[in-house]
């Protein structure tokens, strides 16, 4: 090394300390305001409504933000939603949804499987799948299904041991 060079080199470990000092400051900063930057909880009322929404595909919604909403009605966690989990949600107070009781969600995050297609369901706590069906105007097609597009989505009516559910399937076309 070159002894003109040195005094310049002394500096480097100086300013080196005082810039990641800086950048520490920095960044304890940004976490103490990241709590006061985030969104608030929505209300019952708001989360129940965009919930029905995304069920019937009126809404399209991100899985982390149907879960979200589902906490917010203060829904018992059944299975977690996660980076490889679906979520299910048991409700203590029902949601209407077509003007029925729904006693449980159920979320399926499309980036979480093979075929890329979120898809929301709602389970209803006692009516049946023609009644569903009409109220939702969804005809039975030649497969015997309840399905009907909407835009590039999917709304489905199904029966599945013996419990009656609609699910919207998004992003398909």
């Amino acid at each position: 090394m070159l002894p003109e060079y040195r005094p310049f080199l002394g500096w480097i470990p100086a300013l080196m300390s005082s810039f990641a000092a800086r950048c520490l400051a920095l960044a304890g900063l940004v976490t103490l305001a990241a709590p006061a930057l985030a969104a608030p909880q929505p209300s019952a009322e708001v989360a129940s409504r965009q919930l029905v929404e995304a069920v019937t595909c009126k809404r399209h919604l991100t899985p982390a933000q149907f879960a979200a909403l589902a906490k917010a009605l203060k829904a018992t966690e059944l299975q977690a939603y996660g980076p490889l989990s679906d979520g299910e949600y048991a409700l203590t107070t029902p949601l209407l949804v077509l003007g029925q009781p729904v006693s449980r969600l159920h979320l399926y995050d499309g980036a979480n499987g093979e075929d890329g297609i979120d898809s929301y369901t709602a389970y209803f706590t006692t009516a049946g799948i023609e009644q569903i069906a009409a109220l939702a105007g969804t005809p039975r097609n030649a497969a015997g299904d309840y399905t009907r597009e909407v835009g590039r989505h999917d709304l489905s009516v199904r029966q599945d041991d013996g419990q009656t559910s609609i699910d919207c399937s998004y992003d398909l076309r």
